[in-house]
């Protein structure tokens, strides 16, 4: 997608990707109450990074301090961050981050935030570490 060939219609455009991420990850297993996730557009902000180490967002400033944190969809307290990030600092690392740095994956945000919250939450499942 290109901001300088087209116009989107940001918020349609946003959940229209949103509603189809879920229909897939569905079709390939996930839990159908999945399907009652709605799209949040005041959720997601540009330039977070994932942390699939800890299954958090993170928004850090250009030396790598972590501003904040949420797990989920919860924010976490700086003692909470502390716990898995001693000195609230982090490094870039291509195996572990991946940088949600465009408008495009606003709704991938909200997503990933939804499905550690539902994970983390339902009684049916439990976190498990290699």
């Amino acid at each position: 997608m290109d901001y300088t060939l087209a116009e989107y219609k940001s918020e349609e455009y946003e959940n229209l990707g949103f509603e189809l991420v879920k229909e897939r990850l569905i079709q390939i297993g996930y839990p159908k109450e999945i399907s009652s996730f709605k799209y949040k557009p005041t959720f997601p902000v540009r330039g977070l990074w994932w942390d699939s180490l800890h299954g958090n967002m993170l928004k850090v400033d250009g030396f790598g301090n972590i501003l904040f944190c949420c797990h989920g969809l919860k924010f976490l307290k700086a003692d909470q961050i502390s716990v898995k990030h001693p000195n609230k600092f982090l490094q870039l690392d291509d195996s572990r981050i991946y940088v949600c740095n465009t408008l495009f994956n606003l709704p991938e945000i909200y997503l990933l935030a939804c499905l550690v919250d539902f994970f983390q939450n339902h009684q049916d499942y439990k976190e498990v570490r290699d």
